[in-house]
């Protein structure tokens, strides 16, 4: 009887290892589910609000584009807390649009804050370009998320 407890024991042991290992079986299709349904969907819309805010505010007089690329910088910093995006298609769109976020973002702030517009108005540029990488990853994601 002790033998076939240990071996059910050694077996249990060797399907648990392996499991950890292997992690649960789930497919790329599923991860990325998971991950938009956790958070990305709601990160995606939030920097495509923000973003959009950004590019508006860009006709209006720059003392109010400060704070518009502030929210931006929000959005990003709360974005990049995100797991990283497990679709391989749309991993480099979404990062290179936080980089340009970022980037764009903070030239945005500080040309404002220090009134010379040029740096600014370059800022919210890169801030316009970072709404095309957007776009692309978001297009990745749903091409992936339909091959499901």
């Amino acid at each position: 009887m002790r033998i076939r407890v240990r071996l059910l024991t050694v077996a249990t042991t060797a399907v648990a290892t392996a499991m950890l290992l292997t992690g649960c079986g789930s497919t790329p299709a599923e991860d990325l589910e998971d991950w938009w349904s956790s958070g990305g969907e709601s990160r995606v819309k939030a920097l495509s609000d923000t973003s959009g805010q950004v590019n508006a505010v860009s006709m209006r007089p720059m003392d109010v584009w400060s704070t518009t690329c502030q929210e931006l910088l929000a959005e990003v910093a709360k974005a990049k807390k995100l797991d990283t995006i497990p679709s391989e298609n749309a991993r480099g769109f979404w990062t290179e649009a936080l980089t340009t976020f970022e980037h764009g973002g903070n030239e945005c702030v500080a040309g404002a804050g220090a009134k010379d517009q040029p740096r600014a108005s370059a800022g919210i540029r890169e801030v316009q370009k970072g709404i095309g990488r957007l776009a692309s990853a978001v297009s990745m994601i749903r091409g992936d998320l339909g091959a499901k």
